[in-house]
């Protein structure tokens, strides 16, 4: 590596950690402002079902003994693994739980089930960044059958062996809800959580960015991913064009030099940068939100007349992108997708009456426990979740006209608001008993009749999630020629003194979410009529 192209590695930190500064900063304050409105004005929620906290049970979800392959020597070890109710995964010496030798946290990870073909597939992808023929690579020693890998590009990955195949499909299971599940981030103010996710959407999109990017994992470690990838698409490329024409353990090994050289300067850039943006925003919040309190009236009234003119000067423009780039399709969208996502809903209401059917208790918050914890046995959420497997093949369609779409996390992400669904009914059915005072009859009907309704609502808002998927992306690259001057504009109508809590760019994404919704909900109505 040269001096020219590590200068080049150190600007590109430099810049991209100045944008998600900015980003970040600007972000953590709308999100101030989102607060302070909605506690002023409240919102009503589309849903009937009370949502359950987070931390409503603490109680372990799964465990089991397994055997773990060492990080230093490499050899099988037998450990007793316990996934805990945040789905960080702890394991110990033995089942008594008394000697932990770690803590797995999967935010950010993938399971890997085959691990020897996963691995084969990694090493032909390098060899071909390497320019290597694939012909001279040997073959990876073989990992034992039923073992199962946790993987992440740039941190540790662990090895996991299993008994036998049921054991296995357990496990495997269990890990990719832990995988999409635990959670990352240090800190847990929902005003930074908003914030950060936001930053790193834009600061993507500063880069011309717009497609899908799975991430996970601590603030420092999504920045230094975040540079990491860009450095990829970027630079590293021409880097390892410059490896000598050497036998492939000889390029492998200098391309691995690089990567530390690499990773070192991105770390030494994301630490400090990151130290300072969050000592920033903390000692901001306590001057800035008293502020944002007493000038909700005026924020909205501001932020209504910004977007009245935004209608008024961008509507042509994003009609007439909607009607070239997703009405032809949008129809045929809705038709594909309602089935299988209310077929899923359904399913889950099935499985709750079934569920709540069997409680026999005496209605105390003892007699709960066992119940409100089903959700989190994949194996009973199977038939709900199952169902949107028939999203696989029409979302692949949709992916060769809507390039920047990720079928794989789509259906993820629905699974995933099926099972909420079901969580959120055994948590209504619990609190009207302990917490109104219902009769336990009167409790399952009520929350029945909450469920039923749900299930269409969470149908209708699903495929707008997925319209949305698809066509935002597309949508925000074509308008956005036309609409950088407009938004540049409209930033002049912002009232003096509230310059730092309106942001016209959020303003603008979120007319056009509005814009799409509307649009899905037409035809939506259009087929239910």
């Amino acid at each position: 590596m040269d001096a020219q192209l590590r200068q080049e590695i150190v600007d590109l930190c430099t810049a991209m950690l100045a944008t998600f500064s900015k980003e970040y900063i600007k972000a953590y304050t709308i999100e101030l402002v989102k607060k302070a409105t909605k506690e002023a004005r409240e919102t009503p929620s589309p849903y009937f079902l009370e949502k359950r906290p987070k931390d409503f049970d603490k109680s372990d979800i799964f465990k089991g003994s397994l055997i773990k392959l060492g990080a230093v020597r490499k050899n099988w070890l037998k450990r007793h693994f316990v996934v805990r109710y945040d789905y960080s995964v702890d394991y110990f010496v033995d089942e008594n739980e008394t000697t932990k030798k770690g803590t797995i946290n999967l935010c950010g990870y993938r399971v890997e089930d085959d691990p020897n073909q996963s691995a084969i597939t990694r090493i032909f992808n390098l060899a071909e960044k390497l320019g290597v023929d694939t012909s001279s690579i040997p073959k990876p020693k073989e990992l034992p059958p039923f073992t199962i890998e946790l993987y992440h590009y740039s941190r540790r990955c662990y090895y996991i062996q299993c008994a036998n195949e049921d054991e296995f499909k357990e496990w495997v299971e269990m890990f990719r809800i832990c995988c999409r599940r635990a959670y990352g981030l240090k800190n847990r103010d929902p005003c930074h959580q908003g914030a950060f996710h936001v930053a790193v959407r834009n600061t993507r999109w500063s880069l011309g960015r717009y497609g899908y990017w799975s991430y996970g994992g601590n603030e420092i470690q999504i920045l230094s991913d975040l540079i990491s990838t860009e450095v990829e698409y970027d630079i590293l490329g021409r880097a390892l064009r410059k490896l000598p024409n050497v036998p492939w353990f000889i390029r492998n090994f200098l391309r691995n030099k690089m990567m530390n050289v690499i990773d070192g300067i991105i770390t030494s850039a994301v630490n400090p940068s990151w130290a300072a943006m969050d000592k920033t925003v903390t000692e901001l919040r306590p001057t800035v939100e008293p502020r944002i309190k007493n000038q909700v009236d005026p924020i909205a009234q501001a932020q209504g007349n910004i977007v009245n003119k935004m209608k008024e000067q961008i509507m042509s423009a994003a009609q007439q992108s909607i009607e070239q780039h997703l009405a032809p399709h949008l129809a045929k969208i809705v038709r594909t997708t309602k089935e299988p996502i209310q077929s899923g809903f359904v399913e889950s209401f099935k499985i709750w009456n079934d569920k709540t059917n069997g409680y026999s208790g005496n209605g105390s918050k003892e007699s709960f426990s066992e119940y409100r914890r089903y959700p989190n046995n994949c194996w009973t959420m199977h038939p709900a979740r199952i169902q949107i497997h028939d999203l696989e093949d029409p979302l692949r369609d949709l992916s060769k006209i809507f390039s920047d779409i990720w079928p794989s996390s789509i259906i993820y992400s629905i699974k995933e608001d099926i099972t909420a669904m079901a969580y959120d009914g055994t948590y209504t059915f619990e609190k009207t008993v302990t917490e109104d005072q219902q009769d336990i009859e009167s409790s399952k009907n009520s929350t029945r009749e909450k469920y039923e309704h749900d299930v269409y609502t969470g149908t209708d808002e699903q495929i707008k999630f997925v319209i949305r998927s698809c066509a935002c992306p597309v949508l925000f690259k074509v308008l956005k020629p036309i609409t950088k001057p407009i938004l540049s504009s409209l930033s002049s109508l912002v009232p003096s003194g509230l310059n730092d809590f309106l942001d016209v760019d959020e303003m603008y994404t979120q007319l056009i979410n509005d814009i799409v919704d509307e649009n899905t909900q037409i035809a939506l109505d259009q087929i239910k009529n």
